[in-house]
């Protein structure tokens, strides 16, 4: 049976976040329990960043070349593997080779389901960004669950045979793209322009929202790579965590199915506004919640202040750039929220827990500091169509 356009890049992203939610928010727990330090779990969870921000510009252009489908195969493949060196014995260096070398590949998948996925919505309009994203919300949820379990009953290492295994399957998955269109023939045979190129990276416009992206991020790595340790601070096993992280991938679902109606009815820039505001709102609670189970509650908020924005960052990205240059655009914009804003916040976060901050102290510091940033963004006109 013949799997459409549509469902098959649903399929890849279900299963692509399978893999990412069994490792990201509990990486930082995996390296405390192999004896890291705090700055020297900064700079292993910076090293995905790193390579976010020095690679994915560079690889966004050669997707844009040379196709999809090609860059895909590579980068799943060759991360399934890396995970699993992480099973292997070793201190701080071997640690941070790995990570490097897994984040090399790893890096490069979702921009390259965004870029897939915005052309077939161009192509066809019955789709949303929103409508083929929400799979990979399903795939958060549904290892969140399984996460906890399988720590709980054996130890943090299992999470890289669950990423493993995931990876290995969006690898299989990605040869059917050669049956669709976009995986046949995503770029224009005409040779690019090089002017078009120059154009993106000095997009004023672009250029300022990404700067605010980068200034949101930095407070929200802390909610990515130290929620674990957050509700352990609290007295949460690892079961409540994995429940907390399924509860955020089950609130991702509706505000990315909807989030195209939303959008329209209120606009890029209220929508962003709203996002950035929600944001600082939820790391204040998590500042003010001390119980580990009513904090969970929390994770109401995740669909507006991480789905809706996503979305949000996705489209007006899209906007602003042009359509032979749209995964160049698109690795932008994972530079600048994954890449640098990762970074800085990894650092920041883990120089706080080092001087003897608790995580909750940090998220009232990063509730103030989005804050901010959704002041200046409103000042200065950020998610204002152009006209």
């Amino acid at each position: 049976m013949r799997v459409s356009e549509g469902n098959l890049l649903r399929l890849l992203y279900f299963t692509v976040f399978c893999c990412t939610a069994a490792w990201l928010p509990i990486l930082a727990d995996f390296l405390t329990a192999r004896g890291m330090t705090g700055l020297q779990t900064s700079v292993i969870l910076s090293t995905t960043p790193v390579m976010m921000f020095a690679v994915q510009p560079f690889y966004g252009m050669l997707a844009d070349r040379f196709g999809y489908k090609r860059c895909l195969l590579l980068s799943t493949a060759l991360a399934a593997l890396s995970y699993l060196l992480y099973l292997l014995d070793g201190g701080f260096w071997y640690l941070l080779g790995v990570t490097a070398i897994m984040a090399l590949f790893y890096n490069t998948i979702q921009p390259l389901l965004d870029s897939l996925s915005l052309a077939l919505v161009e192509r066809d309009p019955s789709f949303n960004y929103g409508s083929l994203r929400i799979a990979g919300a399903a795939g958060w949820s549904f290892t969140g669950i399984i996460n906890g379990y399988f720590i709980d009953a054996l130890d943090t290492s299992v999470i890289f045979v669950i990423s493993a295994i995931s990876m290995a399957l969006a690898f299989g998955l990605s040869f059917f793209l050669a049956g669709a269109k976009t995986g046949a023939t995503p770029v224009a045979a005409a040779p690019k322009n090089p002017v078009s190129a120059k154009a993106v990276f000095t997009n004023r416009q672009l250029l300022f929202f990404l700067l605010m992206v980068v200034l949101i991020s930095i407070g929200g790595t802390t909610i990515w790579n130290y929620y674990s340790m957050y509700l352990k601070e609290n007295g949460a096993s690892a079961s409540l965590v994995g429940l907390g992280l399924s509860f955020q991938g089950l609130c991702e679902l509706p505000l990315f199915y909807f989030s195209a109606k939303i959008i329209f009815r209120m606009g890029v820039r209220r929508a962003f506004l709203l996002t950035v505001f929600v944001t600082a709102l939820r790391m204040l609670l998590y500042f003010l919640v001390k119980n580990p189970q009513a904090a969970i509650a929390i994770e109401l908020l995740h669909g507006v202040s991480w789905s809706l924005f996503w979305v949000v960052c996705v489209e007006q990205v899209n906007a602003l750039v042009r359509e032979e240059w749209r995964a160049t655009g698109q690795s932008l914009l994972y530079a600048a929220y994954y890449g640098a804003g990762a970074i800085l916040g990894n650092f920041w976060t883990g120089w706080l827990y080092d001087s003897g901050m608790k995580i909750g102290g940090i998220f009232l510091l990063n509730a103030g500091l989005v804050a901010a940033v959704g002041v200046v963004a409103w000042l200065g006109g950020v998610g204002r169509e152009r006209g």
